[in-house]
């Protein structure tokens, strides 16, 4: 949404519609349920976040920067392709003044390769695009990056968008910008086929985006 021109007639109205201020409402959910977990992990030692196919890692900067400045024991690393949103991403954290906390690495996460495992992973907004199956694949291939005992955090756009605002949904795919709505009973069996332990979901004030959580299982 952030590479949206409010100049161009289908970006100002999906900037104005349900389904364009759901995402900026998701923003918002993610800023207020992280800290959440984040604090349950603190307590273990220090946290350290991985914020996959991050973009400029907005969520993770603003909740830095409100709880979280000059904390030694709460660290991120965003992993994205675009450069320039990555670049957009040091921009906004040297003003917010939580650069210091932030890794930005240009990679695809699919591919990225590191020493350190996370104790949470974001994966926002990725999977929305894709069916039941690449899902499935691509939380089994980022296991490797998590600690055994992690907490992943996966957004998916829900069937009540659909429902609720197909104007929008017509126009996105008109675009070819694809979405593939799911349930929270899809999004659950996606993280258990996966090898994840379902911890539940929150969604933000529409409904239109599902956040699941879920622990990685591991087997020896």
């Amino acid at each position: 949404i952030e590479k949206l021109n409010p100049y161009f007639p289908f970006d100002q109205y999906f900037l104005r519609s349900k389904g364009g201020q759901a995402v900026k409402e998701r923003l918002k959910a993610i800023r207020e349920e992280l800290p959440k977990i984040i604090e349950e992990y603190r307590q273990k030692g220090e946290v350290l976040i991985g914020n996959l196919g991050s973009g400029p890692g907005r969520d993770v900067i603003d909740i830095f920067s409100a709880h979280y400045k000059n904390a030694l024991d709460v660290k991120a690393i965003h992993i994205d392709k675009d450069r320039l949103a990555l670049e957009k991403g040091e921009r906004m954290a040297e003003v917010k003044r939580v650069r210091d906390q932030i890794e930005f690495i240009e990679a695809n996460f699919l591919k990225y390769k590191s020493t350190k495992k996370f104790d949470i992973a974001l994966l926002i907004g990725i999977l929305c695009p894709l069916e039941f199956e690449m899902c499935v694949r691509i939380l089994k291939r980022i296991k490797r990056l998590l600690k055994k005992d992690s907490c992943i955090v996966v957004s998916n756009v829900s069937k009540k968008m659909l429902e609720e605002d197909p104007f929008t949904c017509y126009l996105m795919s008109l675009l070819n910008w694809k979405l593939v709505f799911k349930d929270e009973g899809e999004l659950k069996q996606i993280f258990e086929k996966a090898g994840y332990i379902w911890k539940g979901c929150f969604t933000e004030s529409y409904g239109f985006h599902l956040i699941g959580k879920g622990t990685p299982r591991f087997y020896f």
